[in-house]
């Protein structure tokens, strides 16, 4: 029994693996499932049971890449002293993942059919908060340290995190070959007058 769900598990992390490099490669709308499971090499039954659909193969594939984004932050942070520094560098994370090749993939699938229905829905939410957490456990210890304005951290938490990922349609403006520098000083501007805005007077 252990056997068979470590190979069904193993399994499962082939096909998602392959899958988001067919979605890096060529984009949410223009893999099938037919082509996941012949690049898989798994039967139509294997990739079906665990995946039953296209829309919930893509979620899994943005959720570990979500899980990855927030690990590595986490090894980040675990070396950063001040708030301050914490902030800058939660900044160049996020400068870092607008240069995710699932990002092209990500946003199409955002303005696709499957983004009403209310799992997916659910599950797209979930993956925000991975980001959203990252800020929210910065503020929270911003506002502890004195550093940050004492105001409702949800409503601080919503205004940072959307300031950090509106910055995200550099994606589409900036030529990242011809200005690869540009993402991030922008990111860390982006950091330096919010820390002016929210640092306690």
């Amino acid at each position: 029994m252990v056997r068979g769900r470590s190979d069904g598990e193993e399994t499962k992390r082939r096909i998602a693996n392959t899958a988001k490099q067919l979605f890096v490669q060529k984009g949410y709308g223009a893999v099938s499932m037919n082509e996941v499971c012949e690049s898989s090499k798994v039967s139509k039954g294997s990739l079906y049971h665990h995946f039953p659909s296209k829309e919930q193969l893509f979620l899994e594939v943005v959720e570990k890449d979500s899980e990855q984004w927030r690990l590595a932050w986490d090894r980040k942070r675990e070396k950063l002293t001040t708030v301050e520094e914490q902030l800058f560098a939660l900044a160049e994370h996020y400068a870092h993942d607008f240069q995710n090749p699932l990002m092209k993939a990500m946003e199409e699938f955002s303005r696709s059919q499957a983004f009403t229905q209310e799992e997916i829905f659910n599950r797209l939410l979930q993956i925000m908060n991975n980001a959203s957490q990252a800020c929210r456990d910065l503020i929270r210890e911003g506002q502890a340290s004195g550093l940050f304005v004492a105001c409702d951290e949800e409503e601080l938490v919503l205004i940072v995190s959307s300031m950090m990922e509106g910055l995200g349609k550099v994606y589409y403006t900036i030529d990242r070959e011809q200005e690869p520098d540009r993402i991030s000083k922008l990111f860390h501007l982006a950091a330096k007058l919010l820390l002016n805005g929210i640092r306690a007077k």
